[in-house]
């Protein structure tokens, strides 16, 4: 039920308001519903003696009306009392009403407030877990991050050695097959460097050979003469021309500790410049250097045989 002066709701068995402690006005008796097809009353003036009985009760409830009022203003008078009395009970129930309202809504807004703490405690807590967990998440990422880096160098290094000793073998291999590819040279030179020393040996010995033979022949040629002379003076004769070997068509002979003896042309060249080395790679070199200071201007011409190259032009 709704107070008429505050508006404030009250429970339907309350006869006071709670709110401010003024009497709840009685329930309305429901208004009787017209019969239906009843014929409204028609609101014209007739004079019927209906009317006049009615008017004649007007009357006499308008003169009842007074006595009762007369009779009441005098009873309340006399109950003025009784009524101060009971309006002092009715401010106190509203005061007590208002308080325990006043009450009510105090406990109502502490409550408010401690869930609120509770909530914005809460709220903080949640706060704070999900800042270590994502600092958590972070330093985890953080931590992929440079483990991810820490094997990419690895691979790269590992990749790097990899590749380094796979050059290491292709040079071995390419050392190994230009050695290969090199023997056969290595062992033509050297058979041609034997071949030459033994010619050189052989020409040498046949030189001395001539000489001792020129050598005798002068001396049996000088011998006889002596005995010829010695039975009876004869007239000096003039003495023999000594005996000419003959000699190969060479520029001059060469001393018998000539190395490069009976060698002309490019294979003098080199044998003169590089006979002093005796490793095998740098008289091979050195060979080669003087190849290329004697066929300067010669590279494959007719009439040179010792100067073919045809990677020259």
């Amino acid at each position: 039920m709704k107070c008429a002066a505050c508006n404030a709701e009250n429970p339907a068995d309350a006869k006071f308001c709670q709110a401010c402690g003024v009497p709840l006005a009685m329930r309305q008796a429901p208004v009787p519903a017209q019969p239906p097809g009843a014929q409204p009353k028609s609101a014209g003036l007739q004079i019927t003696p209906a009317a006049i009985g009615i008017a004649l009760l007007l009357f006499i409830s308008v003169v009842g009306a007074g006595y009762v009022g007369w009779t009441w203003y005098e009873d309340s008078a006399r109950s003025s009392a009784t009524s101060q009395a009971e309006e002092k009970a009715i401010e106190e129930r509203r005061k007590k009403a208002e308080e325990d309202r006043l009450a009510d809504e105090r406990q109502k807004a502490a409550e408010a407030e401690r869930e609120k703490q509770r909530q914005q405690a809460d709220a903080q807590e949640a706060m704070k877990l999900a800042q270590a967990k994502a600092g958590e998440d972070q330093k985890r990422g953080a931590d992929s991050a440079r483990e991810a880096e820490e094997r990419a160098k690895r691979a790269d290094a590992k990749a790097r050695e990899d590749e380094r000793a796979a050059q290491q073998a292709k040079a071995q291999q390419e050392a190994k097959a230009q050695q290969g590819a090199k023997a056969p040279q290595d062992a033509k030179a050297q058979q041609e460097a034997k071949a030459r020393e033994a010619k050189a040996r052989e020409l040498a010995r046949q030189r001395e050979a001539a000489a001792r033979e020129a050598k005798a022949k002068q001396a049996a040629a000088a011998a006889q003469q002596v005995q010829t002379a010695a039975p009876a003076p004869a007239p000096v004769q003039p003495a023999p021309a000594p005996v000419q070997v003959a000699q190969a068509p060479v520029a001059a002979a060469p001393a018998q500790n000539d190395p490069c003896a009976g060698l002309t042309g490019l294979k003098r060249e080199q044998c003169t410049s590089c006979s002093s080395h005796q490793n095998f790679f740098r008289r091979n070199a050195c060979e080669s250097r003087a190849m290329d200071r004697y066929c300067e201007g010669k590279w494959n011409k007719p009439g040179e045989p010792d100067c073919v190259d045809p990677r020259r032009r």
